[in-house]
């Protein structure tokens, strides 16, 4: 990925809570292997309220467009074109990058009294 120092700095700026480096990588039907490079913002609980509405009509729109969402550099567009064939990839990302920082490794536990 190629940002300035200067880039990364303004983008630090204009989102205090923080930004991310994902990066996307998989292999096609073909076997060619594909790594996908992007900064990100953390995501607010009100992008996975709307994630979370959409994933009940559409898990993979829903997954795409809250990486397009929470992209800051590159433009999204052409990224999310990279990626849209292959949910399975941008849905780990999801899964993995995304989600934990509204709690990973969860365990409960339940008993009655």
């Amino acid at each position: 990925m190629n940002i300035t120092k200067e880039q990364l700095e303004q983008l630090r700026q204009r989102y205090p809570t923080g930004i991310f480096e994902g990066t996307i990588n998989f292999t096609d039907d073909e076997e060619v292997a594909h790594e996908i490079a992007f900064v990100y913002r953390k995501p607010t609980t009100t992008d996975v309220e709307l994630y979370s509405k959409t994933a009940q009509k559409n898990a993979l729109v829903a997954n795409l467009n809250l990486i397009q969402t929470l992209m800051v550099y590159p433009e999204p567009g052409p990224v999310i074109a990279q990626i849209r064939e292959y949910p399975a990839a941008y849905g780990r990302f999801v899964d993995e990058a995304v989600m934990p920082f509204f709690g990973a490794n969860v365990t409960v536990k339940k008993q009655r009294l």
